[in-house]
Protein backbone atom coordinates (compact mmCIF):
# COMPACT_ATOMS: atom_id res chain seq x y z
CA UNK A 1 0.00 0.00 0.00
CA UNK A 2 1.27 3.36 -1.14
CA UNK A 3 1.79 6.23 1.10
CA UNK A 4 -0.42 9.26 0.18
CA UNK A 5 -1.35 12.99 1.71
CA UNK A 6 -5.10 13.35 0.88
CA UNK A 7 -6.90 16.49 0.59
CA UNK A 8 -8.64 17.36 4.21
CA UNK A 9 -11.60 17.81 2.59
CA UNK A 10 -12.05 14.25 1.23
CA UNK A 11 -11.56 13.15 5.07
CA UNK A 12 -13.95 15.47 6.89
CA UNK A 13 -15.66 13.77 9.01
CA UNK A 14 -15.06 10.31 8.13
CA UNK A 15 -14.92 8.59 11.16
CA UNK A 16 -18.04 10.48 11.96
CA UNK A 17 -19.57 9.04 8.98
CA UNK A 18 -18.21 4.95 9.11
CA UNK A 19 -20.32 5.26 13.22
CA UNK A 20 -23.42 6.23 11.57
CA UNK A 21 -23.27 4.12 8.32
CA UNK A 22 -21.38 0.38 9.98
CA UNK A 23 -22.12 1.13 13.15
CA UNK A 24 -19.28 1.74 15.96
CA UNK A 25 -18.27 -1.90 16.03
CA UNK A 26 -17.47 -2.11 12.24
CA UNK A 27 -14.07 -2.63 11.46
CA UNK A 28 -12.38 -0.93 8.94
CA UNK A 29 -9.17 0.68 10.01
CA UNK A 30 -5.44 -0.65 10.34
CA UNK A 31 -3.25 1.39 12.22
CA UNK A 32 0.73 2.06 12.46
CA UNK A 33 3.20 1.94 15.20
CA UNK A 34 6.81 1.64 15.66
CA UNK A 35 6.74 -0.89 12.03
CA UNK A 36 3.69 -3.08 13.85
CA UNK A 37 0.75 -2.42 12.13
CA UNK A 38 -2.51 -3.34 14.17
CA UNK A 39 -6.09 -4.28 13.39
CA UNK A 40 -8.87 -4.10 11.91
CA UNK A 41 -10.39 -1.51 14.73
CA UNK A 42 -13.24 0.44 14.21
CA UNK A 43 -13.82 3.60 14.11
CA UNK A 44 -14.27 4.16 17.74
CA UNK A 45 -11.32 1.98 18.61
CA UNK A 46 -8.98 4.26 16.45
CA UNK A 47 -10.31 7.24 18.11
CA UNK A 48 -9.61 5.76 21.50
CA UNK A 49 -6.11 4.43 20.70
CA UNK A 50 -5.15 7.99 19.74
CA UNK A 51 -6.64 9.66 22.67
CA UNK A 52 -5.23 6.84 24.86
CA UNK A 53 -1.29 7.78 23.08
CA UNK A 54 -1.17 4.12 21.23
CA UNK A 55 -2.13 6.44 18.04
CA UNK A 56 -0.08 9.65 17.61
CA UNK A 57 -0.43 12.08 14.41
CA UNK A 58 2.69 11.14 12.72
CA UNK A 59 1.98 7.21 12.85
CA UNK A 60 -0.01 5.66 9.38
CA UNK A 61 -3.17 4.81 9.19
CA UNK A 62 -5.46 2.94 6.34
CA UNK A 63 -9.26 1.95 5.67
CA UNK A 64 -9.25 -1.88 4.91
CA UNK A 65 -11.77 -0.67 1.65
CA UNK A 66 -8.49 1.40 0.61
CA UNK A 67 -5.40 0.84 -0.81
CA UNK A 68 -3.30 4.23 0.38
CA UNK A 69 -1.95 4.54 3.88
CA UNK A 70 -2.31 8.14 5.53
CA UNK A 71 -0.69 9.67 8.23
CA UNK A 72 -3.18 9.82 10.72
CA UNK A 73 -3.10 13.85 11.73
CA UNK A 74 -4.94 13.93 8.42
CA UNK A 75 -8.05 12.01 9.42
CA UNK A 76 -10.52 14.76 10.31
CA UNK A 77 -11.87 14.46 13.84
CA UNK A 78 -9.29 11.82 14.83
CA UNK A 79 -7.32 14.39 16.98
CA UNK A 80 -8.88 17.05 18.74
CA UNK A 81 -8.82 20.02 16.09
CA UNK A 82 -6.78 22.92 17.53
CA UNK A 83 -8.95 25.78 18.70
Amino acid sequence: MARQTPNRESQKNELEREDSEQGTTAAVWFYTQRGETYGPVSATDLRAAAHLGFLGPDDLVCRKDRETWVVARNIYGLFREAG
